[in-house]
C-alpha cells in the first residue's frame, strides 16, 4: 500500500465517521501522480445543504494530526505532503457545484527535491537530504565553518609555539587586540540584550489588558456551556435524543471528546477504544455535543469554582489550557447541532439554567442584552467563540507566554563565550597550565568573533522583519 493509499483510507473512515447517517464507503477515489495526488469524494447523493468547508476544516485537522503521528512510517514523504482533494456535489440548476481544495500536510524545503526540466522530481538521497538542510541552517553552518578553521589554528598555534620562539610574541600582541575587541563586542551585546528584553516585556505587558478581557469572556461561554449539558429541563425525558444524552453524561469520564469525535484510526488500540463506546442506535451529534460540553466546562470547572465565582471573575488562562479549548476552533457542535442537525429548538425552554445562560451571554455582549435563549442566538455566540475569541486569545496567550526568541538565546551563548575565551579560559590556563597555551585562546575569541559577524546581517534582517501573525496583533 502506498503512502496516498493510505491517505485515502483514512479519509475514507472519516468521512463515514463524521456523516454517521450514511453509508459512505468506496466513495473516495484515488489517482496518483508524480506530483502528488488527487482525491475525489462523492456527495452527489446527499440532498442536505451540508457545509463543506466546515467538513474541510474538521478533516484537514485531523489529517495533518494523523500525518505528525505516522510522520515516521511513511514511505515517500513528499508524495502526500501536498495534494487535491475535491468534493463531488449534487448540480443546481444544471451547473457544477463541486470544490477543489488543497491539503499541504508538511512543508518540505526545496533541498529534498530538485525539479527536472520537465518539470518532475528528482528526489535527493537521504544523506544529501540531511546535509542539505544542516546547510541551510544559517547558526550550523557558521558554526561548522568557524569551528573547523579555530580548531586548524589552534593546532598551526600549537606547532608554531613548540617550533618558533618568535611566534610567543606575536600570539602576546595578537591576544591584546582580540581582549579589547572582546570587551566592545560584550559591551554591546550586553546592552542590546538589556534594551531587547525590555521592549519584549513591555510589548507583552500591551496584551494584559485583552488577554483579562477575553479571559472573562471565554469564562462566561464556559458557564454556558456548563448550564446547557446541565439543563435538565431541555433535556428531560421527553426530549427525542434524551437517550444519546444520558448515555454521553454516562462515559463522559471514560473518553475525552477528542479521543471520540478524532478517533486515531492508525492506531488498533485507540480506535478499538472509540468504537467500544460508539453506539449506532444513538445519535452521535448528540454524543460528541456533550463531550464538548465537557470538555469546555464539566468537572474540572465546577471544581475550579469559576461557576460560582463573582463577577468578572477575572481568571487569566494559560497558553496550556487554550491548547484544549482550541478543539472547539476545529469542530464547534454548538453551531452544527443548531444549523445542520437540527437538533436544537428555536426557542429553548424556560428554565433555571437558561436563566443563568442569559446572564453569561448579557455579560459577554452587555451592549445587545438578550431575554431569551434561542437557537439562532446560541449559533451565533457559539461561531464568535470558533473564530474570533478563542484564537485570538490562543494567540496572545502564546505571545506572553512565549520564551526568549532565537536572536537572544544566541547573542547570551555570545556573550557567554566571549567572556570565557577572552578572560575566564585563558586566566586558568595562565594559573595552572603555561602562559603559552593561555595565548592560544585568542583563535577561539576570533571564531566566536567571526561567527557574529558572518550571521549579523540575517539577525539584523530578521530583527527587521514584522510576523503576521503576531506583530499586528
Amino acid at each position: 500500500m502506498t503512502d496516498l493509499q493510505a491517505v485515502r483510507e483514512v479519509i475514507e473512515l472519516f468521512t463515514i465517521h463524521y456523516f454517521d447517517d450514511l453509508e459512505m464507503a468506496g466513495t473516495v477515489k484515488l489517482i496518483e501522480r508524480t506530483r502528488g495526488g488527487y482525491l475525489s469524494i462523492d456527495f452527489t447523493s446527499r440532498h442536505s445543504d451540508d457545509d463543506i468547508d466546515k467538513f474541510h476544516q474538521s478533516l484537514f485537522s485531523y489529517l495533518k494530526q494523523w500525518a505528525q503521528n505516522n510522520s515516521s512510517g511513511f514511505q515517500d514523504i513528499i508524495t502526500i505532503s501536498s495534494f487535491t482533494i475535491e468534493y463531488l456535489l449534487p448540480d443546481k440548476d444544471g451547473s457544477k457545484q463541486n470544490k477543489s481544495k488543497n491539503i499541504k500536510l508538511f512543508f518540505l524545503p526545496s533541498h529534498y527535491y530538485s525539479l527536472k526540466p520537465d518539470g518532475s522530481i528528482q528526489r535527493r538521497s537521504k544523506f544529501k537530504a540531511k546535509f542539505l538542510a544542516f546547510w541551510n541552517n544559517l547558526f550550523l553552518r557558521n558554526t561548522l565553518l568557524t569551528t573547523i578553521t579555530t580548531i586548524t589554528f589552534v593546532i598551526i598555534g600549537i606547532y608554531k609555539l613548540q617550533s618558533d620562539k618568535s611566534f610567543f610574541e606575536k600570539l602576546s600582541k595578537s591576544y591584546d587586540y582580540i581582549n579589547i575587541a572582546c570587551g566592545i563586542i560584550a559591551s554591546l551585546v550586553l546592552g542590546y540584550l538589556v534594551t531587547k528584553v525590555m521592549a519584549i516585556r513591555q510589548d507583552k505587558q500591551r496584551h494584559t489588558a485583552d488577554i483579562k478581557n477575553l479571559s472573562n469572556k471565554l469564562t462566561y461561554f464556559r458557564n454556558v456551556c456548563y448550564d446547557l449539558a446541565g439543563d435538565h429541563t431541555y433535556w428531560s425525558p421527553n426530549n427525542p435524543n434524551y437517550n444519546s444524552y444520558q448515555y454521553a453524561k454516562s462515559i463522559k469520564n471514560d473518553i475525552s471528546f477528542d479521543e471520540y469525535y478524532y478517533p486515531n484510526l492508525g492506531d488498533d488500540v485507540e480506535y478499538a477504544k472509540f468504537t467500544s463506546f460508539y453506539r449506532e442506535d444513538l445519535s452521535h451529534n448528540i454524543v460528541s455535543l456533550i463531550l464538548q460540553l465537557e470538555m469546555m466546562a464539566g468537572d474540572s470547572m465546577l471544581h475550579s469554582r469559576l461557576t460560582y465565582t463573582e463577577f468578572p471573575p477575572n481568571y487569566i488562562y494559560s497558553h496550556d489550557e487554550m491548547k484544549k479549548f482550541a478543539l472547539f476552533t476545529e469542530a464547534n457542535l454548538i453551531w452544527y447541532c443548531g444549523a445542520e442537525a437540527n437538533i436544537f429548538p428555536k426557542i429553548f425552554p424556560v428554565s433555571y439554567a437558561g436563566k443563568e445562560m442569559v446572564k453569561d451571554i448579557n455579560r459577554i455582549y452587555p451592549e445587545t442584552p438578550l431575554k431569551g435563549i434561542t437557537n439562532e442566538n446560541l449559533q451565533a455566540v457559539s461561531l464568535d467563540f470558533q473564530y474570533n475569541i478563542i484564537p485570538r486569545l490562543y494567540h496572545l496567550t502564546k505571545v506572553v507566554g512565549s520564551d526568549l526568541p532565537v536572536t537572544i538565546n544566541y547573542f547570551v551563548t555570545s556573550f557567554i563565550l566571549l567572556l570565557a575565551c577572552g578572560v575566564i579560559l585563558p586566566t586558568l590556563a595562565y594559573v595552572f597550565v603555561d602562559t603559552g597555551y593561555a595565548l592560544l585562546f585568542v583563535f577561539p575569541a576570533i571564531g566566536i568573533i567571526a561567527h557574529i559577524l558572518l550571521s549579523l546581517k540575517s539577525i539584523l534582517r530578521a530583527e527587521n522583519t514584522l510576523d503576521s501573525k503576531y506583530d499586528f496583533l
